[in-house]
């Protein structure tokens, strides 16, 4: 029993240190595409990169949140 729950907050702590990882795959992602997109169509000011940027970060929140919630209602 106890070594069950041992086992849960490693995993749990392996989950939550492996999330600013994917957050930042997500959000540098979605900043290479807004980069090409400007090179490609030749974007004034570079609001391709900045808006998917923007973007990329918000879904990495949404992303957190809802790993995060899902976490703790399985504890």
């Amino acid at each position: 029993m106890k070594e069950e729950k041992t086992n849960k907050k490693i995993n749990k702590w392996i989950v939550f240190t492996s999330m600013p990882i994917q957050m930042g795959i997500t959000i540098y992602l979605f900043y290479w595409v807004g980069s090409w997109l400007d090179e490609k169509y030749a974007i004034a000011g570079e609001w391709g990169m900045k808006g998917l940027t923007l973007l990329g970060v918000i879904v990495s929140l949404y992303q957190f949140i809802k790993q995060a919630n899902q976490i703790n209602k399985n504890e």
